[in-house]
């Protein structure tokens, strides 16, 4: 996608958090988390987006660990 981190309501969402203290590794870690974890979810794909990532659930977010390599296939994990 191409967001604009120029757009006022990113900004404001940027701001917000900025004020809460949080510093730009914080924003590249949760996007780096959530893109992880939701890129090649088609239901959860949707929400990459500035709104729900510098939301209110920001926090939380950082927090997460990041989510680690699944096989789509059950039995490759014994043929790597």
């Amino acid at each position: 996608t191409s967001y604009r981190a120029s757009s006022k309501a990113t900004q404001r969402l940027i701001k917000a958090r900025s004020k809460e203290g949080f510093e730009v590794e914080d924003f590249k870690k949760v996007i780096d988390i959530k893109v992880a974890a939701w890129k090649n979810d088609p239901k959860m794909s949707q929400y990459l987006r500035p709104a729900t990532l510098f939301g209110t659930k920001f926090e939380s977010y950082l927090n997460e660990p990041m989510p680690t390599k699944q096989p789509t296939n059950p039995y490759d994990r014994y043929y790597e």
